[in-house]
Parts: structure tokens; C-alpha cells; sequence
């Protein structure tokens, strides 16, 4: 069990965080990742296009890309900075991921990153190199283009996360990477179309092997390893059902997520995952007490499950069982402890019942993890204002309309804060932000606290 230890309030006001590294910049990640993604094209016998996409140099002679891409022919080319180079599919791995073997290019290790620290809403850029169309004469493209987003949907699955990003691509990017705020390789591209929409799943870097040695003799030389092919259909079948289940979340479709999931219950009742996406259909469908039997089953198969011992206590606090809800979050920030939607969480239970040092320990902890939560500085300064410490709450504000211009509740409650301390100065520049985006409250805030 996590503790957390009162702390006065004094220690919060001189508190300083720890400096965060700049990240890159878009322009230099594409620099960065470049050399590394390339375009694929898969042929059969006589050279008539299969497959195309993007793939990803792991090191000299080594290709990683989808099965989407390579199963389509065993042989074809990559392009790498207008030279092209002869591939033969090698490796038929597990859940999409296919590796070429590309003897003539020569290239460094790649920077891998892992999948397995990842949180929803955390920068990523998608890289891809579509190539040349059929029936073009000339190479077109190939050259790597990158896709802003971030993380929208992860799963826990075979070791690692399953990922869904918001970044924007086609199937031309599939087997291309999915890179971090730091230029590593976090995963490789793999959108589908499901339910309607084309999604940009990526599998986790962590799920790449090592190819086995090439099996000598005249055969070996050109056909794939195929040592896995009956597991890679087995877990493709597990990625299907996650494909959909993620397809209909982020659709909000809560009931037909809950057929799902509890069809999937049903087949396998040790599926964790399918027990959680059960859960987050209660929750949505506020079937609270649903959702916490859920969300146990899910632990009671998988019990460093984070995200449902995290959305286990959000079920509890909506019941308003604040002891359990306290307990459920402390369990996730042992598996996870720089979660900070756990420790926002935390602060909203916390200030429920009127801890209010528990609470501000607990916001000020999610704003070291990420300091433009909005929500977390607006709760920060209603925690504040509670304890009448309306310098305190004046600075939460103001960072609250820094990163959320519009929100015209946040500028109210600066207002009120500087009522308190008199700033009457600031007030008038309260009163004209309000008039702007709620003109009724500008005239309260005016006729309560400005006019004498």
C-alpha cells in the first residue's frame, strides 16, 4: 500500500519540481527516424506487384514491417533514398509482424524504445514511406513522411501494450514506425479498418524477435520461417477482437462493447483485457456497482493490471465508497507511479472528503507528471479557495487560463480570488476576459465586487 504522508501547506508553496527534458521537435524525429523507414514492395513470380507499405530497418540485412504487407509475396524490393534493394520475406511472426531479409543494406541499429511505459494522450509521431503506385513507371514518393498525434487507446497484451494513436495515416504507412517524444522506435504501424473508420493501431516494439538462423540448403535460402505461423493466426485472431473492442470505445457504442466483451468473457473467462473493456462499458453506462465486477475480474486474471485498478477506483468514487476508491488508486501508483491521471483521481477523492492536504500532495504530484492538465490546476485552486488560501488559488487559476483560454469558469473564480485579496486592478481584468466569453457573468462579477 502506498502511503501518503500529510504534508503542511507551507511545504507546498516552495515546493519545486524537476526540470523536463526538451523534447524534439517534429522536424527532427522525421530527421532522425528517416534513414531507418522505408517503402516495401512485395512481387510474386514474375514481378507483378502483391504488397505495399513501409517497414523499418532494425539493423543491417533486417527489415520489420506488417503481414498485411509482406504475407501478400515472398519476394520484393525496399527503397531507401531513391536506391533500391532485393528482400525476401524471412520470418512470419506472431500478431502481424513480418521480417524481410535484405542482404545488401547496411544500416546501424535503430533506437528502441518500449511500449510498456506508454499513457493515453502522450506525443507520438508515425512515420511511413509509401512508395511507388502500380502502373507507375517512376518511383513516386518513398521518401518518409510523418503524422503528428498522440495516444488515444492502450490494452495490456502479450507482455506489452497494444496501442491505438490518433496520428492520421493510410495503409501505404503500414509496417512503419511509431516513434517517441525522444526519436525511439515504440511501435510499428498497423492500421485497419474497423467498424467504418480507419483506425492507426501499432503493435509494441517489445513484441519484435529476433529472427531465427536462416535454415540451410537450396529450400531454406528462400522460404520463410514459418515456425510460428499457427500462433501468428491464433494471436491475430486476439488482435482482431482488440480491434474492434477499441474501434467501438473510441465510438462510444457502450452497449455493443459490452456484447462484445461479454461474448469474449464468455469464450475465454481468463481474458483480463475483455473483462476491463466490460468494465469500461458499465462505467460509461454508469452501471457502477457492474463495473467494479468487472474490473476485479479483470485484476483477479491479471494482477499488475494498472489501468483497472486505476478505473476500479474511479467506479468506487462514483459510488461514493471514497475508502476503496483510495485503496484502488494507491494499488495502480504501486504498478504505475507516474500515472498522472491516477494521482488526479486521487486529488478528486481526496478533496471529496475533505482532505485537503492529501489532496493538494495529490494534484501537485499529477502537475510534476504533466504540467498542462488544466483540470488538475482548476481542482488545485478550488482546493485552495477552500482552505481560503487565495494567493495560492489565484496562481492555480492562472495557469488553468494559460493552458485553457476559454474557460470562462476558471477566469470567474481568478476573479474571485483577486476580489479577496483586493487586486482591484486585476479585477477590471477579470471583468473584460469575462465579457468576452460570458457576458451575464461579467455583469455578476462587475455589479458584485467591482462597483462599491
Amino acid at each position: 500500500m502506498l502511503t501518503l504522508y500529510p504534508v503542511m501547506l507551507g511545504a507546498f508553496l516552495s515546493a519545486l519540481h524537476a526540470p523536463f527534458a526538451a523534447a524534439e521537435t517534429p522536424e527532427q524525429i522525421l530527421a532522425e527516424a528517416s534513414p531507418f523507414v522505408v517503402s516495401v514492395d512485395m512481387v510474386d513470380a514474375n514481378g507483378k506487384l502483391l504488397g505495399q507499405g513501409s517497414g523499418v530497418v532494425m539493423g543491417t540485412g533486417r527489415v520489420i514491417t506488417t503481414c498485411d504487407v509482406a504475407r501478400k509475396g515472398k519476394n520484393g524490393q525496399v527503397r531507401r533514398a531513391g536506391t533500391a534493394f532485393k528482400a525476401v520475406l524471412q520470418y512470419v511472426q506472431a500478431d502481424n509482424l513480418c521480417h524481410l531479409n535484405v542482404p545488401h543494406l547496411q544500416s546501424p541499429p535503430i533506437a528502441r524504445g518500449t511500449a510498456k511505459k506508454l499513457r493515453i494522450d502522450q506525443r507520438v509521431y508515425a512515420v511511413g514511406a509509401p512508395g511507388k503506385k502500380q502502373g507507375q513507371k517512376e518511383q513516386r514518393g518513398g521518401k518518409p513522411i510523418l503524422s503528428k498525434g498522440h495516444i488515444s487507446r492502450l490494452r495490456p497484451y502479450r507482455g506489452s501494450q497494444y496501442i491505438l494513436s490518433s496520428a492520421a495515416i493510410s495503409s501505404a504507412f503500414s509496417g512503419g514506425g511509431l516513434f517517441d517524444s525522444d526519436g525511439e522506435l515504440i511501435g510499428i504501424l498497423s492500421p485497419q479498418r474497423v467498424e467504418g473508420e480507419n483506425l492507426a493501431f501499432v503493435l509494441p516494439v517489445d513484441w519484435i524477435e529476433e529472427p531465427p538462423h536462416e535454415t540451410k540448403g537450396p529450400k531454406g535460402a528462400n522460404e520463410p520461417q514459418q515456425v510460428r505461423a499457427g500462433s501468428a493466426r491464433k494471436n491475430n485472431n486476439g488482435l482482431d477482437w482488440l480491434n474492434r473492442s477499441l474501434a467501438l470505445e473510441k465510438k462510444a457504442d457502450w452497449r455493443a462493447l459490452l456484447k462484445l466483451s461479454q461474448q469474449e468473457v464468455k469464450r475465454d473467462p481468463s481474458n483480463a483485457v475483455a473483462w476491463f473493456s466490460a468494465g469500461v462499458a458499465f462505467t460509461n453506462l454508469k452501471q457502477y456497482n457492474e463495473a467494479v465486477d468487472a474490473y476485479r475480474e479483470a485484476i483477479r486474471n491479471q494482477a499488475e493490471y494498472g489501468a483497472a485498478w486505476h478505473n476500479l477506483g474511479v467506479a468506487y468514487a462514483n459510488l461514493k465508497d471514497y475508502d476503496d476508491a483510495i485503496q484502488s488508486y494507491e494499488d495502480a501508483l504501486r504498478i504505475q507511479p507516474d500515472n498522472a491521471e491516477v494521482w488526479y483521481d486521487l486529488g478528486n477523492t481526496y478533496r471529496e472528503r475533505k482532505q485537503y492536504p492529501y489532496a493538494i500532495h495529490a494534484y501537485r504530484q499529477s502537475l510534476g507528471i504533466n504540467p498542462e492538465n488544466s483540470r488538475a490546476w482548476y481542482n488545485l485552486g478550488i482546493t485552495y479557495d477552500d482552505l481560503k488560501l487565495y494567493d495560492e488559488s489565484a496562481e492555480a487559476y492562472q495557469e488553468t487560463v494559460r493552458i485553457q483560454p476559454e474557460n470562462a469558469d476558471a477566469w470567474y473564480n481568478l476573479g474571485l480570488a483577486y476580489a479577496m485579496l483586493e487586486e482591484r486592478g486585476k479585477m477590471r481584468d477579470i471583468y473584460q476576459a469575462l465579457r468576452k466569453l460570458d457576458p451575464a457573468r461579467a455583469e455578476l462579477y462587475f455589479n458584485t465586487y467591482i462597483l462599491p
